[in-house]
């Protein structure tokens, strides 16, 4: 300071420096017991070699929706769980059990509430923990109880279905609490690099459902009981988590991750600025009411509704209405669907005005009557206008790709019309109202199912 008081430039810079020391201190704690810091002092951008952080976003994206992906996905397995063990049983028709009937609908209710719960206690109180370990930690617990699913399979639940029905929901909300932290702590990270490391993270979630379409069909194709053909399915969701697990841990060793953390984008000097969450809201909440009515929609109708639609009924009796109608058609297709509308829009980014966003979100839900006039069993109250498989294809192959675009856009447009030090807060509101509808979509589907 000179004599008439006032701060020189040479202080001011020296005030600035300082601050940043602190506001950074909790991402350098996060990196200097595991990686190379270098990137501290480093005034050069590191590039992103074989786009290995890249490919590493996309392989996280698959596993945040592990446990709903794979778990949604073996209807099968869950249809022998739950099937009808009473001795002697004889019908002319085998009509579903009422486990059988609503076991997808308590599971999306199951996956829907913590995962909103814990996304918002990760947006709250995320901050106590350092990311590294929450990140870490929660994909430890994924692991473990996707193990602990995974060695339910080979146990005779016939007598108890009850008792394996809590059991299977206890463990699925602990699986999906545990994922819902790791999904919100890489979404944030996301935010901090450029938008097609969002559109990784986003465009790898659809595709995860993919892949879990892809090995049900495969290990259905092997014609072994379901039982065996669960045990290989769940083996391949136990790898992923896996390597997820180990791939995490190395990220932190890539001096093009570390710099971006630290300092790309000016991000330490702006970690600590106060964040207001109204302002933020202000901001975006166009865009979380349109990522809100997206999910709200999708979920009232998939997979609870669409789960019970099955073949024509002239192909009763063939592989494809007893085996792999629901698991092409509900779940690869739609996945196909979802994972095209999300690279369509990645490339096209169209439009940009956040009010059609809005409107052609709400306009999806001409898709949830249409959906639940295909033919979904059992019954009783609603006739059934849809009744070709090609009809009901085309549905879900339109209502899939306009839920992948559209949530795309919004991911991406939303944290760009915040400022930099804005993004992670406003990734984390974003995240959290696609979770609020898919809670809501969920508690829709549980009626829609009863109405049909």
């Amino acid at each position: 300071m000179d004599a008439t008081g006032s701060i020189n430039n040479d202080e001011i810079e020296t005030m600035e420096n300082e601050e940043e020391v602190i506001d950074d201190s909790e991402e350098r704690e996060l990196v200097t017991d595991s990686c190379s810091t270098k990137v501290l002092n480093s005034e050069e951008q590191p590039t992103d070699r074989y786009r290995l952080v890249y490919i590493l976003f996309y392989l996280f994206g698959i596993t945040s929706l592990v446990p709903w992906n794979f778990l949604i996905t073996a209807n099968d397995y869950w249809m022998y769980k739950f099937r009808d063990v009473t001795p002697n049983n004889v019908t002319m028709f085998v009509r579903k059990t009422q486990f059988q009937a609503e076991f997808t609908s308590y599971l999306n209710v199951a996956t829907a509430i913590p995962n909103l719960v814990f996304l918002v206690l990760n947006s709250l109180y995320g901050h106590l923990v350092p990311l590294k370990t929450r990140l870490q930690g929660s994909l430890v617990v994924v692991t473990l109880t996707f193990l602990f699913t995974t060695a339910l399979v080979q146990v005779d639940s016939d007598e108890w279905q009850s008792t394996f029905f809590i059991i299977t929901i206890v463990t699925v909300v602990i699986m999906t609490a545990a994922s819902a932290v790791f999904t919100g702590g890489i979404v944030g990270i996301a935010s901090k690099f450029s938008k097609e490391y969002m559109a990784a993270v986003v465009a790898g979630q659809s595709l995860g459902g993919i892949i879990a379409a892809i090995a049900q069909i495969i290990s259905l194709a092997f014609k072994i009981s379901p039982l065996h053909s669960a045990l290989i399915y769940f083996i391949i969701a136990d790898i992923v988590v896996i390597i997820s697990l180990i791939s995490y841990a190395l990220l932190y060793k890539i001096d093009f991750f570390t710099y971006h953390i630290l300092r790309g984008n000016g991000m330490a000097s702006n970690r600590h600025r106060d964040v207001s969450i109204v302002v933020i809201m202000k901001k975006i909440w166009v865009y979380a009411f349109s990522i809100f009515a997206v999910f709200a929609i999708s979920m009232a109708v998939y997979p609870a509704v669409t789960v019970l639609v099955e073949s024509h009924p002239v192909t009763k009796g063939t592989d494809w209405n007893n085996i792999f109608f629901v698991p092409v058609v509900n779940y690869l297709i739609f996945n196909c669907g979802d994972y095209s509308g999300r690279l369509a829009a990645g490339f096209l980014l169209r439009p940009t005005n956040q009010w059609l966003i809005a409107v052609a979100s709400v306009l999806r839900v001409i898709g949830v009557p249409m959906l639940m006039l295909c033919n979904a069993q059992p019954r009783k109250h609603l006739p059934v206008l849809f009744l070709w498989d090609y009809e009901y294809i085309i549905i879900m192959i339109l209502f899939a790709f306009s839920n992948g675009y559209l949530t795309n856009i919004v991911m991406i447009n939303a944290t760009r019309v915040v400022d930099i030090h804005e993004r992670e807060k406003a990734s984390s509101v974003i995240a959290t109202m696609l979770c609020v509808g898919l809670t809501v979509g969920a508690a829709i589907g549980m009626l829609l199912v009863r109405l049909l």
